[in-house]
């Protein structure tokens, strides 16, 4: 795609923005006042240009959190494209995915994942 300016027999390409889409970005922190500092991770959608932004905004708001809550940040970011552009996020999206390839039965995947007690709801 080219501009209409040829003045001079310039032509520019015309560089459009990315549109903006919905990414989930997986982060993960441990506990430093709690009993047995627990573990957790955390889900949190962004609007964002691309993955790298979608990381980067992330991390600013990872170390929001781990600075109100009194966690440290560890080094691990995962981030998963939901939608494209102008596409809306709501009910039943899925706003994080990950595959595991491992040759496992069922129980001893899900052992694994399942490390122990969870603290699903602040009460």
């Amino acid at each position: 795609m080219q501009t209409g300016d040829d003045r001079e027999g310039i032509c520019r390409p015309v560089t459009k923005q990315e549109p903006k889409a919905w990414y989930g970005v997986r982060t993960f922190y441990r506990w430093l006042t709690w009993e047995d500092r627990p573990y957790e991770e955390r889900v949190v959608v962004f609007r964002a240009r691309s993955l790298d932004d979608a990381i980067e905004r992330a991390e600013r708001e990872s170390a929001e959190y781990a600075r109100e809550g009194d966690f440290e940040v560890l080094d691990m970011v995962q981030a998963y494209r939901i939608s494209d552009g102008d596409e809306e996020v709501g009910v039943g999206t899925e706003v994080f995915s990950q595959l595991h390839a491992l040759d496992v039965p069922a129980d001893e995947f899900l052992d694994r994942y399942d490390s122990g007690p969870a603290h699903t709801e602040i009460g």
